[in-house]
């Protein structure tokens, strides 16, 4: 599919917010095992799913200049046109001797450091095994934190970033339009399942994150996951995308419907009503300019019925992963009060609503931009009539 974005623009912005947020933070070098960072750095992506398991690649980021990517040997190939030195990663894991093999890691880690121009020996690392931990540490490398740089470069959305999320929501709604055309009685939730993979898969996108489509009595408590459970007629269908789409992005949209031709429930037309008035109401009140803790104050009030089953936050940011900032129910510790909520964010505002104990739950959520004057969707897909009326 034609991505309709400079991708070399698009990786260029990207590194250019890494290593800006590291001179405001006083951070000389990083190290960079997560898949996303990586992604995001050097625009290089090989075997994400393993990758996020192993430490088979990584990308070592000077403050200024380019970065230099460890790579699988067999994957380098694959980045020859990518602004970043290449190098075979020396892997250390599914070896005997691995902290003979891990040393080697170090040693090839530290004199690219100083290749780099890096002498203070500080190396700012998002994650890393014992392993590798240790053989740096034995060097005398003194390991960092990486997130408060990566975290601050990613949480506002480049030019060619929200172009990316455009495509992806038109994705995310090819999707869901498969999905509800596919819901009927004796369908699997395993089935369903596949139709989201399959749009996605056919349309240029990578994988799903989570497996959850729930029905009927699997809709209570929030987090099952897909079942061979056949759904019957009168059931409540969720599903929420955690969609890895077009050059990684992530989209997290969801949806609950009613299979069958039949008359919801009282129970479960309110229940579906109150999530959808709070799902709008919350994204109404979104603006640049407001902190965290400003708009957990002023947030709805979800019923107190469904409060001990409540969603982990209100809001999440949303890039290449689940990011950072996010807002939390004023009964919830709130981590980052006075993070400002800024215009190119990219956030997930999103519910559940289910009573303890009780035989149905509703689960819905949008993706979306914030924009001057509030928040723009990004994958707008109808919701119920059916559950509404």
């Amino acid at each position: 599919m034609d991505h309709m974005v400079d991708l070399a623009r698009l990786r260029a912005g990207r590194l250019a917010r890494l290593q800006a947020s590291m001179r405001a933070l006083d951070v000389g070098c990083c190290l960079l095992f997560n898949e996303p960072n990586i992604r995001y750095v050097t625009g290089a992506s090989a075997m994400p799913i393993w990758s996020n398991t192993t430490f088979v690649r990584c990308a070592l980021v000077p403050v200024e200049g380019r970065p230099i990517l460890f790579e699988h040997p067999n994957s380098a190939h694959l980045f020859s046109d990518h602004d970043v030195e290449i190098r075979p990663m020396h892997a250390w894991e599914f070896v005997d001797a691995t902290q003979t093999e891990a040393r080697v890691f170090a040693r090839e880690t530290v004199e690219a450091m100083r290749e780099l121009g890096v002498r203070d020996g500080r190396l700012a690392i998002d994650r890393l095994g014992t392993p590798g931990f240790l053989a740096l540490r034995d060097l005398g490398v003194t390991i960092e934190d990486s997130a408060s740089a990566t975290l601050r470069a990613r949480e506002v959305k480049t030019p060619e970033e929200i172009v990316l999320l455009e495509l992806n929501g038109r994705i995310v709604v090819e999707m869901l339009t498969a999905f509800e055309s596919a819901i009927e009685p004796g369908v699997r939730e395993r089935d369903l399942l596949a139709v989201l993979s399959d749009t996605l898969l056919r349309s240029g996108g990578e994988h799903l994150a989570t497996s959850t489509v729930c029905s009927g009595p699997n809709t209570n408590p929030w987090r099952s996951e897909a079942t061979d459970r056949e759904i019957a007629s009168g059931d409540l269908v969720y599903v929420d995308t955690d969609t890895v789409g077009i050059e990684g992005y992530f989209f997290c949209v969801s949806r609950t419907f009613l299979c069958g031709d039949v008359e919801p429930t009282a129970a479960q037309c309110d229940t579906y009503k109150a999530a959808h008035d709070w799902l709008e109401e919350m994204k109404a009140v979104v603006r640049p300019g407001l902190t965290c803790g400003e708009l957990a104050a002023i947030a709805p009030k979800l019923p107190e019925k469904y409060l001990p089953q409540r969603y982990e936050c209100m809001i999440h940011s949303v890039g290449l992963e689940e990011e950072s900032p996010s807002v939390c129910y004023p009964i919830d510790r709130q981590s980052n009060p006075d993070r400002l909520i800024r215009e190119d964010m990219a956030l997930v505002v999103e519910l559940y609503a289910g009573e303890v104990g009780g035989d149905h739950g509703v689960k819905l959520g949008d993706e979306v931009l914030v924009t001057a004057n509030g928040v723009r969707v990004l994958a707008p897909y109808p919701f119920s009539s059916a559950l509404l009326s």
